[in-house]
């Protein structure tokens, strides 16, 4: 069973580890400590969300508002998904992002956007096909979903 909720202190140890993984696949060097991340992650104006199976930690997704001046209403970007590598392909990704938007629209966001890197077509995929249009004017590949039709929000 899966379980998504807001991160908390206990989640650290869990959550460094699997930014390092992150870190780690990507190629770059991982400067956190259990302090960065308690600070940046739990504390700070960044919203982290845990997923657990059978209450194992198996990924996160970690939301960060953002302004930009081609976008009209206030966003919020999931500047951070992973999902540990023996339990992709489960929808535990695809779950995260629901709750991200679920969060995201009770925020009173206007959009949520995500990125991916431009050799990772399958991550495309998956965000276009769940609703998320590609931004074109923005290097990328980056997605949007828009969360609510009210005038402030205007057009992406």
């Amino acid at each position: 069973m899966i379980t998504i909720t807001p991160a908390t202190a206990r989640d650290v140890p869990d959550l460094l580890s699997m930014i390092r993984k992150l870190c780690a696949f990507h190629g770059d060097p991982c400067h956190m400590g259990l302090a960065d991340t308690q600070t940046r992650l739990i504390d700070g104006p960044l919203t982290t969300l845990i997923a657990r199976a059978s209450g194992a930690a198996a990924g996160y997704a970690v939301l960060e508002p953002r302004w930009r001046p081609m976008n009209t209403g206030d966003l919020l970007d999931i500047a951070h998904l992973f999902v540990e590598e023996p339990l992709r392909g489960r929808g535990i990704g695809k779950a995260l992002i629901k709750a991200a938007r679920d969060h995201a629209s009770q925020a009173a966001a206007c959009h949520l956007t995500i990125g991916t890197a431009p050799d990772n077509p399958s991550a495309a995929a998956a965000y276009r096909a769940m609703g998320f249009e590609e931004i074109n004017s923005q290097p990328g590949p980056r997605f949007s979903i828009p969360l609510s039709a009210e005038p402030r929000c205007g057009s992406r």
